[in-house]
């Protein structure tokens, strides 16, 4: 069974690749998704993966605090110093919370 925390992206396993969510603090109790909010069980949710030329958000932060955001298509580059989001049509969290 997968554990969820707020913050993490996760998708309907059978559904569309744009079918992408966030997770709220309204919506995860005790590792689980609340099944108020959503029409599918539980077993069906998984933890967001990225695709092969799925456009994603990438953001590298380097030691000095500075942040490379770059938004580009998933595919065969290292991306083991990187946050990756789903590009879902809005600036990644990353991004919003410097603003905010």
């Amino acid at each position: 069974m997968n554990e969820f925390k707020v913050g993490d992206w996760v998708t309907i396993e059978g559904t569309l690749p744009d079918d992408k969510f966030q997770l709220t603090a309204n919506e995860v109790k005790h590792g689980e998704i609340l099944m108020a909010h959503f029409r599918f069980g539980i077993d069906k949710w998984e933890h967001w993966q990225p695709q092969e030329g799925e456009w994603c958000w990438f953001n590298m932060e380097f030691l000095d605090g500075w942040q490379n955001p770059v938004l580009m298509r998933y595919g065969e580059q290292d991306t083991s110093r990187w946050n990756i989001e789903p590009f879902v049509g809005n600036l990644p969290n990353f991004i919003k919370k410097e603003i905010g």
